[in-house]
């Protein structure tokens, strides 16, 4: 018996485990499934298996894509013997589908990419549309879209588009954290606390990673970590698979230091995290992105409530502009705890 590998002629496949599907479209009439018999030998799966292991589409990954959508699945020896076929069917992309996926992957990234209003477009020649207030070597402080919540706050953002904080490199969590130095003394200097937060739970919609900074009264700062712990405990689903609460201040005292957040954290998963300090706070895996609060709606509707501030402050969600009234007045504050002037001067 031949096996197929990919897709393959139509008088290879016949007779064999194959069989390709025609389909038609508006380019014409082209290969299509590739759908398999049933009646593989077990020497054709162990040599399907090695040939599509850790790849996208592979066995293990339509395997888990069939149990996903099977609503009666149950992790026992019977079910799965009564509904073995079920389980081993076996469809893959043929190579021109394959193709045609990626090259519509390639398109949707560039079209983020050229509306990504943080985006610093430097083959261009173009800022981003977000005001710039400080420019590192990899990333850059700018202003909160209005309305805020509290004045004075910032946004840190690294400068080549990253799906989430954690796919940052080492270098760029080095200016991250100097901004964060930086930020919290000029804070403290006011006679304020500070939140820091990202929320990066919607990976697919591939928007552009950025930390926002939240100034809070002294007295609220303290407070901070329960109101945030309380809001994650009661959000989400009633069941999940991971834990609620991701404690990386502990694991930061506990040892782990300034890599708490990046170690308890997979950079795949969809998630939200608050630093009530340099080096930790709170965390959480978003079960499902399509229940979680749109934009930055999650984390404002707590430091709203805290502030007690009105529910259409805290609902409206504005866009950046590079002619912004507040630019001025946060560089003159900003200037005495600038780290980049070390860049600039010298």
């Amino acid at each position: 018996e031949v096996v197929v590998l990919g897709v393959m002629d139509n008088r290879m496949l016949a007779g064999t485990r194959g069989e390709v599907k025609s389909i038609d479209n508006k380019r014409g009439r082209e290969r299509g499934l590739v759908q398999d018999n049933e009646d593989m030998s077990i020497e054709d799966m162990v040599r399907e298996e090695r040939r599509t292991k850790g790849q996208a589409g592979g066995e293990g990954m339509r395997a888990a894509e069939r149990i996903a959508k099977d609503v009666k699945f149950d992790d026992d020896l019977e079910y799965m013997d009564d509904n073995a076929n079920k389980l081993a069917k076996r469809v893959q992309k043929s190579e021109i589908n394959l193709k045609n996926a990626a090259v519509g992957e390639f398109q949707k990234m560039n079209k983020i990419l050229d509306s990504c209003q943080l985006c610093h477009h430097e083959d261009r020649n173009q800022p981003p549309v977000a005001p710039l207030i400080s420019l590192g070597t990899r990333v850059y402080l700018t202003l909160p879209t209005e309305p805020e919540l509290s004045e004075g706050g910032g946004v840190i953002v690294p400068i080549q588009h990253r799906t989430n904080l954690l796919e940052c490199d080492d270098d760029e969590w080095e200016e991250i954290r100097n901004f964060m130095k930086s930020l919290t003394r000029m804070y403290h200097d006011q006679g304020r606390d500070v939140v820091f937060y990202e929320n990066a739970a919607s990976p697919h919609r591939k928007m552009h990673a950025a930390m926002q900074v939240v100034p809070l009264p002294y007295s609220l700062g303290e407070t901070a970590p329960a109101f945030f712990k309380e809001a994650i405990l009661s959000s989400d689903e009633e069941w999940t698979q991971h834990k609620k609460l991701i404690d990386t201040a502990a694991r930061a005292r506990e040892g782990m230091g300034k890599s708490a957040f990046r170690r308890s954290i997979a950079k795949e998963m969809p998630y939200f995290h608050a630093w009530f300090s340099l080096d930790g706070g709170l965390g959480h895996i978003v079960e499902d992105s399509n229940r979680w609060p749109k934009g930055d709606l999650f984390a404002r509707e707590i430091i709203g409530g805290m502030l007690d501030i009105e529910p259409d402050v805290i609902k409206r969600q504005g866009r950046w502009n590079r002619v912004d009234k507040r630019l001025d007045g946060f560089r003159a504050r900003w200037r005495k705890f600038d780290w980049t002037r070390v860049l600039t001067d010298g």
